[in-house]
């Protein structure tokens, strides 16, 4: 079962002028599975905070990075993990988990590396989660 979707008023994608949004990203039998478990309006809401929650953590793993805190950035990095695999997020998933292994072997240069890889897949899995949801999206199911 494909994800049933509406409208998605209330979240805001990263602009990205001229190009479809990469469905490659996500699993959408993981989205549709939480729409059938919790409604269509629930996973909305939940996306809004996926979308703060994603950015947030991005933040603060590049943060640690800079700090020198690999520890700081692994717990970062693992809950990253967790909600981007919730939301069937598989692509920011892996490298969440990538990035946790990292930061729990004290790899500061692996994280530091993967940082715009971080920043460009965030943004990335936001728009095409958003495109999953928004009422005109041509990934949209009838």
């Amino acid at each position: 079962m494909e994800p049933s979707l509406g409208s998605g008023a209330d979240v805001e994608a990263p602009s990205q002028v001229g190009t479809s949004p990469d469905l490659s990203l996500l699993d959408l039998r993981v989205i549709a599975q939480l729409i059938e478990d919790l409604g269509r309006e629930s996973v909305m809401e939940l996306l809004g905070l996926f979308q703060t929650e994603s950015d947030r953590r991005r933040c603060c793993i590049e943060a640690a990075v800079a700090d020198g805190d690999p520890a700081a950035a692994c717990h970062e990095a693992h809950a990253l993990k967790g909600s981007s695999l919730t939301f069937g997020a598989c692509k920011l998933g892996a490298l969440a988990l990538a990035m946790e292994q990292a930061g729990r072997r004290g790899d500061l240069e692996g994280l530091a590396v993967d940082l715009p890889t971080l920043a460009r897949l965030t943004a990335e899995t936001q728009a095409a989660l958003l495109s999953v949801f928004t009422e005109d999206s041509p990934n949209r199911d009838p």
